[in-house]
């Protein structure tokens, strides 16, 4: 496991628990959005694949629609959580959370009922390794699927947008808590490298509270829609957001539709 997967999604779980419950009031409008793709396809119920689930957004919300959904992500801490608002959510029943590697996937959910019907993955979850990891990751989704199985890539971040509009430094508050984005993004091998800087904020005082540096490769659409097909994924549509079902452009996130083939 990489240096800063371990600090930032296991060593340091609080701090990032706290970015993905931000993230939490948008997901009702981005599961909506999914399910009406769904419906074009056929799908209005089954069983949902979620990979790298954080603490369960998506699982939750699709449970909500009717789906049973399974959640794996690497983070205890995240799982414990998950299965926390899944009570809190009344949807306890209808979800699985599971603490696993994904790029072992098959062994991570070999005792869950498949084929899935949705396999989902959200908000720059790719990258994290080497590109044959994420080959073998969705090629394990893949046989874990149904052939009319539909796979979502959702708000993730591309070179596109990156040659256009890359922003070396930004912060995001959250409660008491600053973090400074510092990034650099080599072209030539799309490789980003970020500075994730956390404060407790007092006032006008600021106090350090630690520092994760990450490292992940930015796929292109090419890339990632022709790593999609290598894993048995044809991408059948994209889209800008996935809540109005914007079109895709390079200054949006890219989210992909993929069918199984």
């Amino acid at each position: 496991m990489n240096n800063w997967i371990k600090k930032l999604f296991i060593q340091r779980s609080d701090l990032f628990l706290k970015l993905m419950n931000e993230r939490w009031p948008r997901t009702e409008a981005l599961v909506n959005g999914m399910v009406k793709v769904l419906n074009e396809f056929g799908i209005t119920s089954g069983n949902l694949l979620d990979l790298c689930c954080g603490n369960g957004r998506v699982s939750i919300y699709m449970a909500k629609k009717g789906f049973k959904s399974v959640g794996v992500d690497l983070s205890k801490a995240f799982i414990e959580d998950a299965k926390k608002k899944a009570q809190e959510h009344e949807v306890s029943s209808s979800v699985t959370f599971l603490e696993g590697d994904a790029r072992r996937l098959k062994n991570v959910v070999k005792s869950i009922s498949q084929p899935f019907d949705v396999v989902a993955n959200v908000w720059t979850s790719v990258g994290f390794y080497s590109e044959e990891d994420d080959l073998n990751i969705f090629k394990q989704a893949r046989e874990l699927s149904k052939d009319s199985a539909i796979l979502f890539i959702a708000e993730t971040m591309h070179t596109e947008y990156l040659s256009i509009k890359f922003t070396p430094t930004s912060y995001t508050e959250i409660d008491n808590i600053l973090m400074l984005e510092n990034r650099k993004y080599d072209p030539i091998s799309a490789q980003m490298n970020t500075s994730w800087i956390f404060y407790n904020k007092n006032g006008e005082n600021l106090r350090f509270m630690d520092k994760v540096d990450i490292e992940h490769h930015i796929y292109s659409t090419q890339e990632l829609t022709a790593l999609l097909r290598k894993a048995g994924w044809e991408t059948v549509a994209l889209y800008g957001n996935f809540s109005t079902l914007q079109a895709f452009n390079p200054l949006t996130s890219l989210n992909i539709v993929a069918k199984a083939c």
